[in-house]
């Protein structure tokens, strides 16, 4: 977060760091693709930047996805306003009203509906603004219909809230509001991806295994 001008603003860099940290997601996308017998291709650098752009925003909104407002974008850098609330991850933890996962439920069923997938879902890519939950970096996304990465999106959310105490509570709220926008429950294949992507996302392990030991059932539908 940085001031410009008098306004608080979210200032996303190209470091390298941050690239290779692009390079790991994008490549463990395509391993894990490959594994489940579901081959993907990794999307380009190119890609990942165009999707962050302003039409990408558009077309998320039209679908009723609101994003941070995108205030300038170069080669070096993005800036997006200020999401005072921050992250639902963290208002999750704080025992945060379990409705943040629901809305993020909803908004990944529209994407899906729409015929698009974000990939990285982790809940620390929805920010809290009051009541309301926006959807913030892009880069990720693909316009696909494809059962893997519809379940890379769940797996990964599921995987991201996994080492919180109210983990069964916070699931089944994204269920349901996936549910209600995409008309269908989750498959049983985001189950496995949330299993296997949960050891890298967890910051208390004894929690994530007690919570991977949770009946599944209700979420895919048996």
């Amino acid at each position: 977060m940085e001031e410009r001008n008098g306004q608080k603003v979210i200032v996303k860099r190209n470091k390298p760091t941050k690239q290779f940290h692009e390079f790991l997601i994008v490549y463990a996308y395509s391993l894990i693709s490959m594994l489940l017998f579901h081959p993907s291709a990794p999307l380009t650098f190119s890609e990942i930047i165009r999707n962050e752009g302003y039409e990408m925003r558009k077309n998320l909104k039209k679908i009723g996805i609101p994003t941070p407002i995108l205030l300038s974008m170069s080669d070096t850098d993005l800036v997006e306003e200020y999401i005072e609330d921050g992250d639902i991850y963290r208002a999750l933890a704080s025992a945060g009203n379990v409705m943040l996962a629901y809305k993020a439920g909803c908004i990944t069923g529209k994407a899906h509906r729409a015929g698009y997938t974000f990939i990285d879902n982790k809940a620390q890519n929805y920010l809290a603004r009051g009541e309301s939950v926006i959807r913030t970096d892009l880069g990720f996304m693909r316009k696909t219909n494809s059962r893997y990465s519809k379940s890379m999106d769940i797996g990964s959310f599921l995987a991201s809230v996994m080492d919180l105490n109210r983990y069964g509570e916070i699931a089944k709220s994204f269920h349901d509001g996936y549910v209600s926008e995409a008309g269908s429950d989750f498959q049983y294949l985001s189950i496995i991806i949330r299993n296997v992507l949960s050891a890298g996302f967890s910051s208390n392990s004894k929690t994530t295994l007690r919570n991977m030991l949770l009946d599944s059932r209700n979420l895919i539908g048996l």
